[in-house]
């Protein structure tokens, strides 16, 4: 299918679910440390970093998803 490489075709998919889970684990990351479930000391804006460090993990591996597709399809014309 793809020549000789047998992971690549799985990746993007792998990458998409990396991309979803980093985005539900920021969003819950950010309801506990924002409902004050986390330690006692941490302040409230914690939580708009970790909501904006999940959003950069999605974007990341959204991209790295892309990437692969996109050079999937090129090694596919080239054949």
């Amino acid at each position: 299918m793809h020549g000789g490489y047998k992971v690549l075709p799985i990746a993007p998919v792998i990458f998409k679910v990396l991309a979803w889970i980093g985005v539900a684990l920021g969003i819950i990351s950010a309801l506990i440390i924002s409902a004050g479930m986390a330690m006692p000391e941490a302040p409230r804006w914690m939580g708009l970093v970790t909501l904006l460090v999940g959003a950069a993990y999605f974007f990341i591996f959204t991209v790295a998803s892309e990437v692969v597709s996109l050079l999937l399809d090129i090694n596919g014309r080239i054949k």
